[in-house]
């Protein structure tokens, strides 16, 4: 049997639905926190700076995040080195 920290006992309860219970808990306690934090930027005189700023900082990240995983046009100087190396590897066979 489960305890509870009061001392008394609750349901026989399986571990998925106390990891399920403790997730939840965790959310709601970060959301508390988020909904506090988001309250005391509402009062401040410049939340308009602060949200350029913000999407300024996303409009990079995204562009970094395209630069890694995207797909980037090659450089011009190798394409022309392979283009030579194939050459060379032509006229020796």
């Amino acid at each position: 049997m489960a305890h509870t920290g009061d001392g008394g006992r609750t349901r026989d309860v399986g571990e998925p639905l106390l990891v399920a219970a403790g997730v939840a808990d965790l959310a709601l306690d970060r959301m508390g926190a988020a909904l506090r934090q988001a309250k005391s930027l509402l009062g401040r005189s410049d939340l308009a700076d602060l949200a350029r700023d913000g999407r300024d900082d996303l409009r990079e990240r995204g562009r970094l995040a395209l630069r890694r995983y995207g797909r980037t046009p090659e450089c011009h100087m190798e394409v022309l080195a392979r283009r030579v190396a194939s050459r060379t590897g032509q006229s020796d066979a």
